[in-house]
């Protein structure tokens, strides 16, 4: 609980999410990014981590589910990413570069950049 309230409070200090900052959202909420017109929602987590200090054959995996909206543009659409794995999700014309979950799932840190491809 005190990882999410200290998370939660050094992003109201630091104003409004923008691109290659990390920022953090709570499950269920959804978070502003209002230089880009973009809205972000974190949605669902399927968390088949390996527990801390645990020993698993593997890390395991934290499917988390997304929805993203250009108010703009159009409706929300959603996506699925990995938080575990490298596997740098793509969306909208932007990239997650940085993706962090905590031990609870209640909370997602990211960093976003503008996709090349």
């Amino acid at each position: 609980m005190l990882f999410g309230l200290v998370l939660v409070f050094m992003n109201a200090s630091c104003g409004p999410p923008a691109l290659d900052d990390a920022f953090t959202v709570r499950l269920g909420t959804w978070a502003m990014l209002p230089d880009e017109d973009l809205r972000l929602e974190y949605l669902a987590v399927l968390d088949e981590r390996c527990p801390k200090g645990g020993s698993c054959a593997s890390a395991g995996r934290a499917i988390v589910t997304m929805s993203y909206a250009l108010p703009s543009a159009g409706p929300a659409v959603s996506f699925t990413m990995d938080v575990v794995k490298a596997e740098w999700a793509t969306f909208g014309g932007y990239r997650v570069d940085y993706a962090d979950l905590s031990p609870s799932s209640d909370f997602l840190t990211l960093r976003l950049s503008r996709s090349t491809r």
